[in-house]
């Protein structure tokens, strides 16, 4: 079996003409070293260099080994610069999966960064609100919003960030529903439902340590955050909805949060496959806090 470390050890040796500088440069004992060329030597059934008590001088057969050995170790180091290059600047084609408003939002905004700041990446997104086969669709990295573990074993997963969903309505929609004043009065509201794997028909609060599930009228029923969004402008009812998606609602006042006291938190979470040694070369850059 080849020993690709005595080839650079000879190269040392040769570069040095001593054993001594070259086990210092090598980082091990001047008798490693020694055993390790006279192994070396055995395999190969041939003298590479003569020692003498006071000098070191290569053979013939050595002095064209030395050639060979010098261009394996310049070759090797080239391979290392190359891939030192590719953790420095992403390169490549990375492709990524998100649902449709978030990618339609922030992760748009990101990728638009992204592919300028790393003119050698080359970024597929796909924008989905289905579950995706990571595996058989090609996928390198897929953004979720989920919560609890996830069900597929074969998956990593690191967590972005926890998202804050909010109830909401407009406030032509509250100035005619007066008899909205108290969180179980949400049970009987016109919900504008999110759809979900799950169904999608409650709404799952957070209040500190309490946890509250309200059911209500489904009015409206998508899968489309941008739908929800136009029903509730509209002053058709009440939606649960991302907070980043309210911002400008709430600031200008067309909106008003339904209830100050809960809110469901689920987390954006980034999946991959588990054969990966680490996350896909650009998981550095994609991390986030």
């Amino acid at each position: 079996m080849i020993d690709w470390n005595d080839y650079y050890y000879f190269a040392l040796i040769a570069e040095e003409g001593s054993y001594s500088q070259a086990a210092l440069r090598a980082g091990v004992s001047k008798s490693v070293l020694s055993r390790r060329m006279a192994a070396l030597e055995e395999r190969l059934g041939v003298r590479l260099i003569q020692r003498t008590t006071r000098r070191l001088a290569l053979t013939a057969a050595g002095e064209q080994f030395a050639v060979e050995c010098r261009a394996l170790v310049a070759q090797g180091e080239r391979a290392r610069a190359v891939v030192m290059a590719a953790q420095e600047s992403p390169q490549g084609m990375l492709r990524v999966s998100a649902p449709v408003f978030m990618a339609e939002t922030w992760f748009g905004e990101f990728v638009s960064e992204f592919i300028a700041r790393w003119p050698l990446a080359n970024v597929q997104l796909l924008a989905i609100n289905r579950p995706v086969d990571m595996v058989a669709e090609g996928i390198d990295i897929a953004l979720v919003t989920a919560s609890g573990a996830l069900a597929d074993s074969t998956l990593h997963y690191k967590k972005l960030h926890t998202q804050a969903d909010i109830l909401v309505a407009s406030s032509q929609w509250l100035a005619r529903h007066p008899q909205v004043k108290a969180i179980d009065d949400l049970n009987r509201v016109d919900g504008i439902l999110r759809l979900t794997n799950n169904g999608g028909s409650q709404w799952q609060l957070i209040n500190g340590d309490q946890e509250i599930t309200l059911h209500p009228e489904a009015r409206l029923q998508t899968n489309n955050i941008r739908v929800m969004l136009q029903a509730v402008l509209g002053g058709n009812g009440v939606a649960l909805l991302p907070q980043f998606a309210c911002k400008q609602g709430l600031q200008t006042g067309n909106w008003c949060a339904c209830s100050h006291r809960g809110a469901a938190y689920p987390d954006r979470c980034m999946l991959y496959l588990r054969g990966e040694r680490g996350c896909p070369p650009l998981r550095d850059i994609l991390w986030m806090s």
